[in-house]
């Protein structure tokens, strides 16, 4: 439900509308009432895609995908080949400039916004489909495939994030921090295509965000009607996440975001703890008592994080302030938003020892 219609899928339309229509409005107030009209269209195209899940491969990987790619392209290029600045003469900000590891804490937690693992999570869903529909059915093959794609992918992405980011350092040579990325986005485009920059930057950010919203309803739908086999269609759940992801949306970005915070500190501890025990499985079996205990003390330290960044107001209504600052104290690693670490490794350990001395089954 969090990458699904609470979250992920409503900001991917109040992403595009702040990113790349709202800049263009010569009148801030119009945005009000016209995000309920970029919505809809833009739940509209999202639906039509959605509802024909067995052209997913087409829509999103053989069209949406390849427009994005070259629309960001053109301005990745556009701003290496004419820096506005040299990255040497940025001064970083006080939070990067503590060397090497605060840059990449920093940076580890800020990754949390994108909700690319909680995403991979039930976007495998839609890999798997995807490839039983080129012909493919053993496997063997199923998994090579998903593997393979899933390195490919990763390492554009990689590229992607890699470029924004120099193309991003760039232009603080000559602009100020700006509030979010699709703010600096949209001074980078309008400084290298003057007018036409918020043309190319609405471009980039609608296929970027439709084809992540296409994603997620379909991976969403598919997953819910396996969950409960007896409830409703795929097609009903679509529609269903459809609707309650544009009237989410409609809240705009800043809400958004705000809201999601808690949510994505208390699950992505937990997506990643997953993760890696599923990826490092075969050292103990996938033994379930492992699973159990780095999950459970994960989970404690996770809830702490969801307190911690819950809105001030909500924290002095629930009167938690005091046990959050007792907890910070006392738990490695929580004031930069990792105290998860520790318990998970605490788990790890009595996991073991609970599968060492537990007597082995014939």
């Amino acid at each position: 439900l969090t990458i699904g219609p609470f979250f992920a899928i409503p900001r991917c339309a109040s992403t595009s509308f702040s990113v790349g229509i709202q800049p263009m409005l010569h009148h801030p107030e119009d945005g009000t009432w016209l995000i309920w009209i970029f919505s809809l269209l833009f739940f509209g195209a999202v639906l039509w895609f959605s509802l024909k899940p067995g052209k997913i491969l087409t829509w999103v990987g053989k069209i949406l995908t390849p427009l994005f790619l070259a629309s960001i392209a053109l301005l990745i290029v556009r701003a290496l080949i004419s820096p506005i600045d040299s990255i040497s003469n940025v001064v970083p900000q006080p939070e990067y400039a503590t060397g090497t590891t605060g840059a990449f804490f920093k940076g580890f937690i800020e990754g949390y916004g994108t909700m690319d693992a909680l995403a991979s999570l039930a976007f495998g869903i839609v890999v798997i489909t995807a490839i039983r529909g080129l012909g493919v059915t053993e496997p063997a093959a199923i998994a090579g495939n998903t593997l393979r794609s899933g390195i490919f992918g990763c390492l554009i992405m990689a590229l992607i994030y890699m470029m924004l980011a120099i193309i991003g350092a760039q232009s603080h040579g000559q602009y100020p921090v700006s509030v979010d990325g699709g703010a600096a986005l949209n001074l980078i485009a309008t400084h290298y295509f003057k007018g036409a920059g918020g043309i190319v930057l609405a471009v980039i950010a609608t296929l970027a965000c439709l084809k992540t919203a296409v994603g997620l309803v379909t991976s969403c739908g598919e997953m819910f009607s396996q969950i409960f086999p007896k409830g409703p269609a795929y097609r009903v759940w679509a529609i269903v996440f459809c609707v309650v992801s544009f009237l989410i949306s409609t809240m705009g970005l800043s809400a958004i975001t705000a809201w999601s915070l808690p949510v994505l500190m208390f699950l992505y501890p937990l997506a990643i703890t997953l993760i890696l025990l599923a990826l490092l499985g075969h050292f103990f079996d996938h033994d379930r008592a492992v699973y159990v205990w780095v999950t459970g003390l994960t989970l404690v330290a996770a809830f702490y994080d969801l307190l911690r960044t819950l809105p001030d107001h909500l924290r002095a209504v629930l009167h938690v302030n005091g046990l959050v600052d007792t907890v910070g104290k006392a738990l490695p690693f929580a004031t930069i938003g990792l105290g998860w670490i520790c318990p998970a490794i605490l788990g790890l350990v009595i996991g073991l020892i609970f599968r060492a001395v537990r007597p082995k089954k014939a």
